[in-house]
């Protein structure tokens, strides 16, 4: 059964669920990253507390992208077999435990404790929330729909900070982990209560989307003989060195090259993460209508544009107004993330799918790790300057567009104009 010669009345059935089930897992992705970066943006609050100096407590928020990754590894195969809603389940109430708890932490030990517990439950709903989406939509919306899931992890980011921050201050850090807390068990209850996982289980049986079959009974070792795993986890790299670069060094140099005033840092980085979630959205749909591997590499140019942008603001100075603007097109470094993730539904099965997506996520994280840390190392041995900093950031973005123009060679036709709501 497929959406050509299923009934009419099933249809919108259909339609209506999608629309639930993207709702969902909009609402998964907000709570999974603003647990994240819930840390972040309360810092200086939780170091006062616990008597944390500077490299704990830097150690407490990066340390959590390790147990992530090492997620992303652990329920990549297991999604072969594990429903979306039971992935979801599991991801969101063992994420809601360990928020309850971070909020009694008392001391260091416990508060690294928890950020590795909660960074391995948070991989579980990312990668069920993969599933659930590509169980509810074909291929030639997934960029859209991918697009704005990801638009609403940097948008809880962004979210993070600004109502986080204020929260804290009318109450304190404890009173915010809490809210956050509660919330994330309370969408892991809808999660229990409502999704499925695909039309077939509304009673339309045999319902498929077209990609269910074709590789079903493959291990799951066949995802690194194409070379798409490749070209999914650089153009992540491309995304994701261009997000913790600017996300961790622009500010500072800004203050530092440009003498903005520290309070304007607030203005730079609430414009950077809405850049993201507006440049996510288009993104998401450009991909389906101008074909994903062009999309993935026209977003590595943009990432060395972007780099070769704030490269410019380390060596001539500009009006506060033009910071502003760069800052809002920043988020053009993310216009094709969609499209990374869409492309890995397409070129494997929706069997395999989710445990791709797990697997070159782990190339981000990676990324993640050593772009703000290497930038961090060549300003500190160059006794300040951020030229060279931002020159490295310009070289890695140079080698991940050569390396995809090389790799993300297909012939894709332009998709239809997508007329109706679940076609």
């Amino acid at each position: 059964m497929t959406w050509i010669n299923v009934a009419e009345t099933d249809r919108h059935r259909i339609a209506s669920w999608q629309k639930w089930m993207l709702a969902l897992a909009i609402l998964c992705e907000i709570f999974l990253a603003a647990d994240w970066y819930a840390f972040a943006a309360v810092l200086p609050f939780v170091s006062e507390t616990l008597k944390l100096n500077p490299a704990e407590a830097g150690l407490a928020q990066g340390i959590f992208a390790l147990t992530y990754g090492i997620g992303m590894v652990a329920w990549s195969p297991v999604s072969r077999t594990m429903s979306a809603r039971r992935m979801l389940l599991i991801g969101l109430a063992g994420t809601g435990i360990g928020m309850v708890a971070q909020v009694f932490v008392e001391s260091y030990a416990q508060l690294i404790t928890l950020r590795l517990i909660i960074g391995f439950f948070d991989a579980g709903i990312f990668i069920g929330n993969m599933k659930l989406i590509f169980g509810w939509f074909p291929h030639s919306r997934r960029g859209a729909v991918v697009g704005m899931i990801l638009a609403a992890y940097s948008l809880a980011i962004t979210m993070d900070f600004a109502l986080g921050i204020p929260l804290t201050l009318a109450t304190n850090w404890r009173v915010f982990f809490a809210v956050l807390a509660i919330g994330t068990l309370v969408v892991a209850a809808l999660d229990g209560l409502v999704v499925r996982n695909g039309p077939a289980e509304l009673g339309i049986a045999n319902f498929s989307w077209g990609n269910e079959a074709a590789q079903q009974s493959l291990p799951v070792a066949e995802i690194f003989r194409q070379k798409w795993i490749a070209v999914g986890g650089l153009g992540i790299m491309a995304c994701t060195t261009a997000l913790a670069g600017t996300a961790t060094w622009v500010v500072p140099a800004f203050i530092t090259v440009q003498h903005m005033p520290p309070a304007a840092g607030a203005i730079i980085g609430t414009v950077m993460g809405l850049s993201q979630v507006v440049f996510l959205v288009i993104g998401g749909y450009m991909s389906d209508r101008y074909g994903k591997p062009f999309m993935i590499k026209f977003t590595a140019l943009l990432a060395l544009g972007t780099a070769l942008m704030f490269l410019w603001t380390t060596i001539t100075p500009m009006p506060f107004g033009v910071l502003v603007l760069f800052a809002a097109l920043s988020g053009l470094a993310v216009l094709g993330g969609g499209a990374i993730f869409a492309l890995l539904s397409e070129k494997y099965s929706d069997a395999l799918a989710p445990a791709a997506i797990g697997y070159a996520e782990v190339f981000g994280l990676f990324s993640a790790f050593i772009a703000p840390w290497l930038m961090g190392a060549i300003i500190n041995a160059s006794g300040g300057s951020f030229m060279g900093a931002f020159g490295f950031f310009v070289i890695m973005e140079v080698i991940f567009l050569v390396l995809l123009m090389v790799l993300a060679r297909d012939t894709v036709s332009q998709p239809s104009i997508v007329t109706h709501p679940a076609e």
